[in-house]
C-alpha cells in the first residue's frame, strides 16, 4: 500500500493506494497544483502484514522447507510442527481435550491441504488420469486377452468387463 500526502497553503491532502502506478498519478497530479511538499511513502497495512507472514510460514513455496526436494517430506515435517504446537497450545491452555480436539483438527486440515496439492499435481503432471469418457475398463480388458492357467482365452470385445459382472 503507498500512501501520498500533498502539503497546501490551508488544507492537506492524503490518499492511499494499492497499485504503485494509480500512486505515482496522484502524486504527478498533486504536484502539477504547485503544493509546498508532497510525500510519497510505503505503508504496510494490518491485512498485508497477516497476509504475508501467514504465507512465510505456511507456504511450502515460501517458507525454510522449500529446500526439500521431497513434498512427501515436506508434507511429514509440517504435521510434526502441527502437533508440536497442539502440545504447545494444549500446555498453555492446560488441557488434555484441547490437545486432542487441536491434533485431531490439525491432521484433518494438513491431510486435506496434503490430498488437495497431490491432486494438483496428479493433474498437472499426467492429466490423462482424469479421462473417464471412455468408460470404466480393468487392466485386462484393455489386453483383450487373459492368461487363465497358462491358456490364453481370447475376450469378448463388446464386453467392457469390470469387477463386479
Amino acid at each position: 500500500m503507498y500512501k501520498v500526502t500533498a502539503y497546501f497553503k490551508n488544507t492537506i491532502v492524503s490518499k492511499k493506494f494499492h497499485d504503485l502506478y494509480d500512486a505515482i498519478d496522484f502524486r504527478d497530479l498533486a504536484d502539477a497544483h504547485y503544493p509546498k511538499e508532497v510525500t510519497f511513502e510505503k505503508v504496510k497495512d494490518m491485512k498485508e502484514f497477516i497476509y504475508n507472514n501467514w504465507n512465510n510460514v505456511m507456504d511450502y513455496e515460501k517458507n525454510p522447507l522449500r529446500h526439500i526436494p521431497d513434498i512427501n517430506t515436506r508434507h511429514m515435517v509440517m504435521q510434526v510442527l502441527a502437533w508440536m504446537w497442539c502440545i504447545a497450545f494444549s500446555l498453555i491452555v492446560g488441557s488434555w481435550t484441547a490437545f486432542g480436539i487441536s491434533a485431531v483438527g490439525h491432521i484433518i486440515l494438513l491431510g486435506a491441504i496434503a490430498i488437495t496439492v497431490a491432486t494438483f499435481e496428479t493433474a498437472k503432471r499426467s492429466p490423462s488420469t482424469f479421462d473417464f469418457r471412455s468408460g470404466y475398463h480393468s487392466a485386462s480388458r484393455t489386453r483383450q486377452s487373459m492368461w487363465i492357467n497358462g491358456k490364453k482365452i481370447a475376450l469378448d470385445p463388446r464386453d467392457p468387463g469390470g469387477e463386479h459382472e
